[in-house]
């Protein structure tokens, strides 16, 4: 009788215990722990709960959490929904109907730390741990235990955990580019970069990779946004930024130009507030630069239907110490080029500025790779 009796309080704490439980909804469907998500769907994520633990935290917060990682379990960011102090959390806890889904990325219900979910998912493209994504879906309790200093957290449910597929190399799709490469022989990651906040209209979002102590960067510059801009217009406001920067802004009158006119951010995208300049276009180290039309100095470039230009410098530097001019301690290389497959864009590629033992040859066969690979 009492063996029968036992079992019967086991099995009744089971049954509890098991129906205790976090639940997930694509499009409205539950989705079972351990399934493969696609990422077009993901925007629909839902989350319920129901019997978490019962704990008493008298000071406090607890959160409902939504954590991406990479394909090594490394952080990459979440999305919580939290409630603080205890007539918060116990109202929360005890009366959240199980019935009750809480969208994740749509509406106001859950805080994230100001990325949205497609950011996420463009700035994952062409970076090699996270062709694929995990997502860890969680709720914990931490108990304050001092001003601002809290106990560890205590999980009211047992985790459920999703994969959801970002890219593959044959077809990778760059959104800021919006054109699609095949990786394969960009072993690289391909990261996005920024010359200034998102909230600036004058910003430009590209792509960046690193090799051997140069950093190669990708853009795609809109017409449309700026009125006027063409391949052979990009070409020229780049050379005589270039100028400016070299001669300490002071160039000849043939020279002079107005960079009102596109507001191109070459600084940020060369990084011309290194202490390398370009030397090609600097009077000391090129005299004959003096007196040449600067577009003269481009040769014509072609990749399929990208056509435009292409020019290379050596880097010169003044040593801090010493106060002499020192030529060749980097090399530069810019590619600029109507974009293949839309109107609007025209694309730009080049090395920041900086010291490195890259030659121009290494340096170009890696934009050459890269560029090739664009699907055309």
């Amino acid at each position: 009788m009492k063996t029968t009796r036992l079992l019967l309080l086991l099995s009744l704490l089971f049954f509890s215990f098991g129906k205790a439980q976090l639940s997930a909804f694509i499009n409205g469907k539950e989705v079972k722990s351990g399934a493969t998500i696609s990422k077009n769907d993901l925007a629909t994520l839902q989350v319920s709960f129901k019997k978490p633990k019962n704990v008493t935290v008298y000071s406090g917060f607890t959160n409902l959490y939504v954590e991406f990682s990479d394909n090594t379990k490394t952080y990459i960011t979440h999305w919580g929904l939290q409630k603080d102090g205890y007539t918060a959390m116990e109202d929360f806890l005890k009366n959240t109907p199980a019935t009750k889904k809480f969208s994740v990325f749509e509406g106001n219900e859950f805080y994230t730390k100001g990325n949205t979910l497609q950011w996420i998912l463009d700035g994952a493209n062409g970076v090699e741990k996270q062709k694929s994504i995990r997502i860890e879906i969680g709720f914990w309790v931490r108990e304050e235990t001092g001003y601002k200093e809290y106990g560890q957290k205590v999980q009211l449910l047992e985790p459920i955990y999703f994969n959801v597929p970002i890219w593959e190399a044959k077809n990778l799709y760059l959104p800021y580019l919006d054109a699609t490469i095949d990786k394969t022989n960009i072993k690289e990651n391909i990261r996005t970069t920024q010359t200034g906040s998102t909230n600036d209209s004058r910003t430009e979002v590209g792509y960046q990779m690193n090799l051997n102590q140069v950093t190669y960067v990708v853009y795609a510059f809109e017409k449309s946004a700026h009125p006027g801009l063409t391949v052979d217009e990009v070409a020229k406001d780049f050379i005589h930024k270039a100028a400016y920067d070299s001669n300490d802004d002071k160039v000849k009158k043939i020279h002079e130009y107005d960079f009102r006119k596109y507001e191109l951010p070459w600084y940020d995208i060369c990084d011309f507030f290194r202490d390398e300049h370009i030397q090609n276009v600097d009077y000391y180290t090129n005299k004959s630069v003096k007196s040449v039309d600067l577009m003269s100095l481009y040769q014509k470039a072609e990749f399929g239907k990208m056509k435009g230009y292409s020019f290379e410098s050596g880097l010169y530097n003044m040593g801090r110490q010493d106060g002499k001019l020192h030529k060749d301690v980097g090399q530069f290389k810019i590619y600029i080029l109507n974009h293949p497959t839309n109107p609007d864009l025209i694309l730009m590629m080049c090395n920041e500025l900086g010291r490195n033992t890259s030659t121009a040859q290494d340096i170009d066969n890696y934009m050459q790779t890269f560029l090739k690979s664009i699907k055309q």
